[in-house]
């Protein structure tokens, strides 16, 4: 095996220590097997087994980790992904980019777009949106996809390695694509004023957002423009134009109502935030910001919810053989009773249950709140089953939508459009659950990593953050740059205890504690970005 590892030295030997692995064994480098790597470098290295020890040889010198592009490339090597393809993979890609599209319903004149961020470089979706001028009234929209599977055909090399891959993995500035840049940057992607090959799903919609009618089927289509979320927003805002305003309206508009429609039936609204950054020339990181939901990012996520619970609504009643569902269990009662006494912990006297998670988290208006409540249901997956979607409070749901970046899609479109299943759709399943998971896992990781890189040089500042966590050893508080960082109990007065809920390390003698949600003031004492690892003191409460 190959696993990612910081070379040190240890007397006058050379040892790898691995990386972002659950292997935590040293591993024996003889010098002449360094291939030219120095102490400290991050490399990767092919590791045997000699009795109870590792010994290993370096395949791949990375270079220092004070470049976060090393520990990236680190990263993707521990979940056995990288951002380059074989050359019999790439081969093929460029092959079958020559493929025409072959017949289709023709959609090249109907007004359409795609939005995305402003860094995007593949394209998987794009809408069309016409308010229908009618007594009953509603709207006509159609939501087309990249036809992925016309070009990767089952068992082909190319569909062998996006399958191994599950999907695409998406690190600060740099991304380990799931399928060759030939196929996701270029002929699948649906770029502005280029013909594409596509599967749409048209659905006709009534004022109230129910579906009435819908039905999928092989397109051809042109996108009039590449919008980005920012530039909507300020439309939205009425501070700048767009091309194709009344699609913009109009699908806004439809958003709205959906939401709406999510709201009452129960779907679960955590908010949520994730880090965004702005990268250099030569792609490092130099800036973070916080990315919270917009009402442009809102109305692609309910126009793409709507088709992907269209989809799953076909493929369930066409009994549609190969396709696989997103899946989310709702949490069971012994779940309810640990966030029952964790919420009381942290001052929220309610009754949890399934169907109130959503108002105890609207009430509260608290990250923590919604902290407690994500650790407290499961997470999704994938299953040949339909076994209904929990949060988003549907019974039928899949993922139609992303082709380009998930296996998951690519299967469900040959479902759809009635080409051959895999052998074994529960293993197929399975395997993309587990490799969704080790990416989200380099993602965070990824994340966090950057967070404290970009932190290097305020050790010493004064931080304002919040406790998301409590353990035996101290408390985990979130700074305002995003990053997770450690108060240690060594560096709090007296004997510290953590409770039995789980949220509060408490000092009996002293009478204080703290809880998970408690505001402080800390100073940065320590960053250790390779470890993801900051050290805090307690400055104050705030």
């Amino acid at each position: 095996m190959i696993l990612p590892a910081q070379l040190v030295r240890r007397g006058k030997y050379s040892v790898a220590d691995p990386l972002f692995v659950e292997e935590r064994r040293p591993v024996l480098v003889a010098r002449r097997l360094r291939r030219g790597a120095d102490a400290g470098d991050i490399v990767l290295v092919r590791v045997r087994e000699k009795g109870r020890s590792l010994r290993g040889e370096v395949t791949r010198v990375l270079g220092p980790p004070d470049d976060p592009r090393n520990v990236y490339e680190a990263l993707f090597a521990s979940i056995s992904t990288s951002r380059g393809f074989s050359q019999k993979v790439e081969e093929e890609a460029v092959s079958v980019a020559c493929e025409a599209p072959g017949e289709r319903e023709d959609l090249r004149g109907l007004a359409t777009v795609t939005i995305d961020g402003a860094d995007a470089k593949d394209f998987d979706d794009a809408i069309s949106v016409e308010r229908v001028e009618s007594e009953a009234g509603g709207y006509r929209l159609w939501v087309h996809i990249a036809d992925v599977t016309h070009y990767v055909r089952p068992e082909s090399p190319l569909d062998k390695e996006a399958r191994r891959r599950g999907n695409s993995v998406y690190l600060p500035g740099t991304v380990a694509p799931m399928l060759p840049a030939r196929l996701s940057e270029d002929v699948c992607s649906l770029r502005p004023g280029e013909e594409k090959a596509t599967v749409t799903v048209e659905m006709e919609v009534a004022p109230s957002g129910e579906v009435k009618k819908s039905r999928a089927y092989r397109s051809l289509t042109v996108s009039d423009a590449r919008l980005t979320y920012d530039g909507v927003d300020a439309f939205l805002r009425g501070e700048n134009e767009v091309r194709r305003p009344e699609l913009v309206r109009a699908a806004y508009e439809l958003s709205r109502k959906l939401k709406t429609r999510a709201a009452v039936r129960g779907k679960l609204e955590l908010g949520g935030r994730e880090p965004e950054y702005e990268v250099d020339e030569r792609g490092v990181p130099i800036s973070v910001r916080v990315r919270r939901s917009t009402p442009a990012r809102e109305l692609i996520e309910e126009l793409m919810v709507l088709a992907n619970e269209e989809v799953a609504k076909m493929l369930r009643g066409g009994a549609k053989p190969g396709g696989v569902y997103r899946v989310h269990e709702r949490p069971d009662a012994e779940d309810m009773e640990r966030l029952a006494e964790r919420l009381a912990a942290v001052g929220v006297q309610v009754e949890p249950a399934p169907e109130n998670l959503g108002t105890i988290a609207q009430k509260a208006k608290s990250d923590a709140v919604n902290y407690l409540i994500l650790r407290s249901i499961p997470r999704a997956f994938y299953s040949p089953a339909p076994l209904g979607h929990y949060g988003l409070a549907l019974e039928n749901y899949t993922h139609f939508t992303s082709p380009i970046r998930r296996y998951s899609d690519v299967l469900v479109h040959r479902a759809l459009l009635g080409d051959v299943p895999p052998d074994d759709v529960t293993e197929a399943a399975g395997h993309i659950s587990e490799r969704e998971w080790r990416s989200t896992i380099c993602e965070r990781t990824a994340d966090q990593h950057t967070l404290m890189w970009l932190m290097r040089d305020r050790v010493g500042e004064n931080l304002e953050g919040m406790v998301v966590s409590t353990a035996a050893f101290g408390l985990f508080v979130e700074l305002e740059t995003g990053a997770t960082g450690l108060v240690h109990v060594s560096k709090l007065p007296g004997w510290w205890e953590l409770e039995p809920n789980g949220v509060v390390l408490s000092n009996a003698a002293i009478g204080s504690s703290y809880r998970v949600g408690d505001r402080v003031l800390v100073e940065l004492m320590d960053v250790l970005p390779l470890m993801q690892r900051a050290e805090l003191r307690v400055v104050k409460r705030l």
